[in-house]
């Protein structure tokens, strides 16, 4: 038994509609393409325009930290360099200190002595 089918061969003319079909989806698929090559394109020089900006402001933010940090810098040694020569004057108080108030003792007792001559005579 012979199967029954609706298919009928491909004719010449069948053949030519589906070539020029394909041929006109080829050159809008081209077209698409191109459409799609020159927004990415377009995209790209967007995005590294904005590389070049962001580039340039973490630079600008880098140079403004370190004159910050140096700035910082010097102004804690000044006050460093500060408390160092306060704390000698302290120390250097201190011993003067000590010593005035031994001759001050040496003083009184001296004084103490001379009202006791004083006193006998």
């Amino acid at each position: 038994m012979a199967k029954k089918t609706d298919h009928q061969p491909a004719t010449k003319g069948d053949i030519a509609a589906v070539r020029s079909e394909l041929a006109d989806v080829k050159a809008e698929l081209k077209s698409d393409i191109v459409a799609v090559k020159t927004e990415l394109k377009d995209d790209i020089k967007n995005l590294s325009g904005e590389l070049l900006k962001t580039n340039f402001k973490m630079d600008r933010l880098e140079t403004n930290m370190m004159t910050e940090l140096r700035s910082f810098k010097s102004e804690l040694l000044a006050a460093f360099e500060q408390s160092v020569v306060k704390g000698r004057m302290y120390d250097q108080k201190a011993v003067t200190h000590g010593a005035i108030l031994i001759d001050h003792e040496d003083k009184l007792l001296k004084h103490e002595t001379r009202i006791t001559l004083l006193e006998k005579k």
